[in-house]
């Protein structure tokens, strides 16, 4: 999880220098409960600060420009580098790889828990992206007329597999490696019959569509979460960048976790039209759960009685419909009383 590479990485002061100088900070001072530095050779070495105790989101506090952002969205913002390109050099700071047999070997309960243990880890396989060779990179009609445009495509890494007929999406984990393939059929199927494939399985379970490519547009932020992938693209193409997707309508408990790992203000699901409510209340019970100790607001799209098709999603409607559902048909928790008293 990403929560054990930044507490590895407060443990290890001297690694977090190592990240920070690859990416051209200088000045670099390692105190027992800080570390400060500056921009560049020029600037203080007090001007920026990251405190090595309580903690636990690994903010930087830049007081010249007056920025507080945990530190895989500072860099990528302040160097215009991705989210990959710093978990790459995290991941070689701490010589970590592979992320999951690294973080399941540390033995934190020891002998025979430590056994029990491992028997229940979920060993979540990752890829090289050259298994996507074997595949043609380019953009397509159907998901152009679909409102995911050919920028987006291209971002997510869109491809097609002539064999199949198939669109190829790449599945990413939180770290960005690939952990599987799905496809879409590239013509209309009747009603009922599969659309979706994945042609190298995943448990999708296991990671939110999006989550690596929109990093820091998600932390300390809203995050809408979609249940198709194309979502995530559809709003890639309108300008929002604060959304993942499930894979399904419901939410795991691994997915959860991820969630709160950003620190979000607010989680407001956007299901598909159809989706019944007792099961949207299910997914938010499941985020209240986990996070009883934090102050996330939580909401869904209020669909019901509105008249729209069934089993579309919001983000199938386009840029301005999409828009005004988050503006006007958005129910937070709590809200529902007052909609009650009306």
């Amino acid at each position: 999880m990403l929560a054990d590479v930044k507490k590895e990485l407060i443990n290890h002061p001297d690694k977090l220098k190592d990240v920070l100088e690859h990416f051209g900070y200088c000045n670099i001072v390692i105190r027992p409960k800080y570390i400060s530095f500056g921009r560049d050779e020029k600037s203080s070495k007090k001007s920026i600060v990251i405190n090595l105790e309580n903690n636990e989101y690994l903010y930087i506090i830049d007081y010249a420009r007056n920025i507080r952002k945990d530190i895989f969205s500072y860099i990528i913002e302040q160097r215009k580098v991705e989210f990959i390109d710093v978990l790459n050099e995290v991941r070689h700071a701490l010589g970590i790889t592979d992320y999951y047999d690294f973080f399941d070997n540390r033995g934190i309960f020891g002998g025979f828990y430590e056994k029990i243990r491992k028997q229940r880890t979920n060993k979540v396989n990752t890829y090289d992206d050259s298994i996507l060779n074997c595949y043609v990179n380019c953009g397509n009609t159907k998901f152009l007329a679909d409102n995911i445009s050919l920028l987006s495509q291209k971002f997510f890494d869109i491809r097609y597999d002539i064999e199949s007929q198939g669109i190829v999406i790449p599945i990413r984990n939180q770290f960005g490696q690939l952990m599987g393939v799905k496809e879409r059929f590239n013509y209309d199927v009747a009603d009922g019959e599969m659309k979706y494939f994945y042609a190298v399985p995943c448990s999708m379970s296991q990671t939110l569509f999006g989550y690596s490519q929109n990093y820091e547009f998600l932390v300390d932020n809203t995050i809408y979460i979609f249940e198709a992938e194309k979502s995530c693209m559809q709003c890639f193409s309108y300008g929002i960048r604060n959304c993942v997707s499930l894979g399904s309508g419901s939410i795991s408990i691994q997915q959860v976790k991820m969630l709160l790992e950003l620190n979000p203000k607010k989680i407001i699901f956007l299901h598909d039209v159809g989706y019944g409510l007792e099961n949207i209340m299910r997914n938010i019970d499941m985020v209240k759960n986990y996070s009883r100790f934090t102050e996330i607001e939580l909401g869904y799209w209020n669909y019901f009685g509105r008249g729209y098709k069934d089993k579309v999603s919001p983000s199938d409607l386009g840029k301005e419909c999409l828009e005004n559902i988050l503006q006007n048909e958005i129910t937070m928790i709590g809200d529902e009383d007052d909609e009650d008293e009306l």
